[in-house]
């Protein structure tokens, strides 16, 4: 993947200090990012985001799960950018630049906005939120049914929002590709829009569910009665779609 060079008009190491957000906001190229265990880039214009990708040691994220981890690394954490190349673009290299973005898979559907700091220091961006409901009480509601060991909301194949004893940051990103695989499946056989998946062996059962823009799996023992949490689900899918 080769976006255009521009011409790097700035190199920032310390973005609250030297106002990169707020500098943003006129600019219009692509913010390269390095980092102790990886590389990554925005695409800006003006402070819209059209594009995001992000290769962190072994893992390779796009669109708006590379954004997610861009925007969302703590101040404490090894990975936090260490440096911010800003490369200028004329409105023909921008113009490819977003071609090929879309080519790759790294566009941002819905154009975000850049950080925006407050007084206070700390930073907001538009970022995918939990849907309305779909909160940490309604995860908590799954996770107190019996037999469920735990509860996850993903989007774009890692983890929101997380309840219980599994390690779903590697379970993420399969069971988005099987949920998806699935619903294609359904499709081409004609029998109707994918609800529920559920994946059973001797030791547990595991179940996949869109809700809204997000997808939720629950992770239960192998004698768990499926059923009050089926329905459970069912409920939460027709609550958010306004069934």
């Amino acid at each position: 993947m080769r976006l255009p060079a521009g011409i790097v008009e700035e190199s920032v190491t310390n973005p609250q200090k030297d106002g990169l957000f707020q500098y943003l906001t006129t600019f219009r190229g692509l913010l390269e990012i390095l980092t102790g265990s990886g590389h990554g880039f925005i695409l800006n214009d003006h402070g819209k985001l059209y594009g995001a990708y992000l290769k962190k040691n072994d893992a390779i994220f796009r669109g708006k799960s590379a954004l997610y981890h861009l925007t969302m690394e703590s101040p404490e954490s090894s990975d936090t950018p260490e440096t911010f190349n800003l490369r200028k673009y004329s409105e023909t290299e921008f113009s490819r630049a977003i071609q090929i973005s879309r080519e790759q898979g790294l566009s941002i559907s819905d154009q975000q906005t850049v950080p925006d700091t407050s007084e206070s220091g700390k930073e907001t961006c538009s970022i995918p939120e939990l849907p309305h409901r779909l909160d940490r009480k309604t995860l908590k509601k799954i996770k107190n049914l019996a037999g469920v060991i735990a509860v996850s909301a993903f989007f774009e194949g890692f983890p929101i929002n997380c309840i219980g004893d599994a390690d779903f940051e590697h379970v993420a990103a399969s069971a988005e590709d099987l949920m998806r695989a699935g619903a294609k499946i359904a499709q081409d056989m004609k029998i109707g829009s994918l609800d529920q998946l559920i994946l059973e062996t001797d030791e547990n059962k595991f179940i996949i569910a869109p809700v809204g823009d997000l997808f939720v799996c629950i992770f239960t023992t192998a004698d768990a009665h499926l059923g009050l949490i089926r329905v459970v689900l069912k409920s939460i899918q027709s609550d958010l779609s306004g069934n």
